[in-house]
């Protein structure tokens, strides 16, 4: 059998991960069960609609619970570091191509997450690219479309 690999994060997603975990297990639950009280009250189950969405609700949270508590059990905190001479997990990349500039957070895990920033793994076709680059440096991203060429205009650690 197969060992479930460690999944790194920071002190910070870790503990956003903890937070809707307890939400999610907590209240959601609360508020799913009386939602779906209230639906079955409605009448007849087999053709109501309310109840069915209900249910589905109910599996997409409790998928969403499980997701959680496997992500957190085998979570492995990383210390960000704060040197951002070039690309690497907790950094994020500012790129500029032909269309303008956006911005990506390089993380081992795609839970982390920070606003105004697309999240990469650095296995994914762009981290591969970036990795190890510096600001100035010109990266040929090979995308399942086709390939484009980005150049690293910012470092910024997370």
């Amino acid at each position: 059998m197969n060992q479930p690999e460690d999944i790194y994060v920071s002190p910070q997603t870790l503990d956003k991960l903890k937070e809707e975990l307890e939400q999610l297990t907590g209240p959601g639950r609360e508020e799913m069960s009386v939602r779906l009280l209230r639906a079955r009250e409605l009448g007849d189950l087999k053709e109501n609609a309310e109840y069915h969405a209900a249910k589905d609700a109910q599996g997409l949270m409790e998928a969403r619970i499980r997701q959680l508590e496997y992500t957190i059990d085998r979570a492995v905190v990383r210390e960000v570091s704060t040197n951002a001479d070039e690309v690497g997990s907790g950094i994020i990349v500012t790129v500029k191509d032909k269309f303008g500039t956006e911005n990506y957070l390089i993380a081992d895990s795609m839970e982390e997450k920070v606003d105004g920033c697309s999240t990469v793994t650095p296995s994914s076709p762009m981290g591969k690219a970036l990795a190890g680059k510096k600001v100035g440096d010109t990266a040929t991203v090979e995308a399942p479309r086709g390939s484009f060429t980005v150049e690293v205009v910012g470092l910024k650690p997370l």
